[in-house]
């Protein structure tokens, strides 16, 4: 993920900073978390009963360095009162890009990203600004690694071929099962996958999850479009990336039985796939 810097200098970040996104179909507002890099990392292990320690999903126990409080970014209001913030609390004021607001699922994703992405300017800050005994030791270790030479790394298995199982009937059933909210969000992470799957030309990976979202929108209204939806998630130009918003947007106000707001997203897509 790549990170913009409206406050501070990504060469030399200060390790806590404020954190916002935005979202196209709500321009006057931004969603915000702030972010917090640790001089000293921290074994949570010690302090979490091991009973507790499962709940906690993915978080890094053994070694907690950064995070973003809230975990999923919440409405501010204004870019000003963010730029306000920054300023009094000589906080870095980062943009870490657009989402959409009602997929939660994703936003906490995008904010993890964000954070993985801040943590390693701050690590690489650290490692340009070291000591010059520091990088005298570096130096060395890199010459004598390259002058003994690096053991030979074994030679990759051969590809084994491998049948496609039957997994789309499994997806029927779970797809069944879940409520409309959580087939938007799998709808989301779908989409998410298909956009990275087109934009590294990953024909093979397109079409498995190409699938996968067609048994899905087997399993959502026909007037959420998502076959429309599909077609311009499958291609990778500015126009079809502002529609694929749209329509996924629209998917969510549909579902919260927001009509009007609905019809002024379907207004955009129209007028959009109108143009040239």
């Amino acid at each position: 993920m790549d990170l913009s810097f409206d406050r501070g200098d990504a060469q030399n970040p200060r390790g806590h900073a404020l954190l916002y996104f935005r979202v196209d179909t709500e321009p006057d507002k931004v969603y915000a978390t702030y972010v917090v890099t640790l001089p000293v990392k921290s074994d949570l292990t010690k302090y979490v009963p091991p009973f507790l320690a499962s709940h906690l999903g993915s978080m890094p126990l053994t070694d907690l360095s950064a995070f973003a409080m809230p975990p999923v970014p919440e409405s501010i209001g204004s870019f000003s009162e963010l730029e306000r913030l920054s300023e009094l609390r000589g906080d870095d004021l980062v943009y870490g890009g657009n989402m959409f607001s009602f997929d939660l699922p994703r936003m906490m994703e995008s904010a993890t990203e964000a954070v993985q992405a801040y943590s390693g300017l701050c690590s690489d800050s650290l490692t340009m600004t070291g000591t010059p005994a520091e990088g005298a030791a570096a130096a060395l270790g890199e010459e004598l690694e390259h002058t003994m030479g690096a053991a030979p790394e074994p030679e990759p298995p051969e590809p084994v071929a491998e049948e496609r199982d039957d997994s789309y009937n499994v997806n029927e059933v779970l797809f069944s099962f879940m409520s409309e909210s959580d087939k938007l969000g799998e709808l989301s992470k779908l989409l998410g996958r298909l956009r990275f799957a087109v934009d590294g030309s990953d024909r093979a990976a397109a079409e498995e999850v190409g699938d996968e979202i067609k048994v899905l929108a087997r399993h959502l209204p026909k007037d959420f479009k998502v076959g429309d939806l599909l077609d311009v998630a499958q291609d990778n130009s500015e126009k079809s990336s502002q529609l694929a918003k749209l329509y996924i947007d629209r998917c969510f106000r549909l579902s919260a039985g927001d009509a009007a707001a609905a019809q002024v997203l379907e207004d955009q897509i129209q007028a959009l796939r109108a143009q040239d």
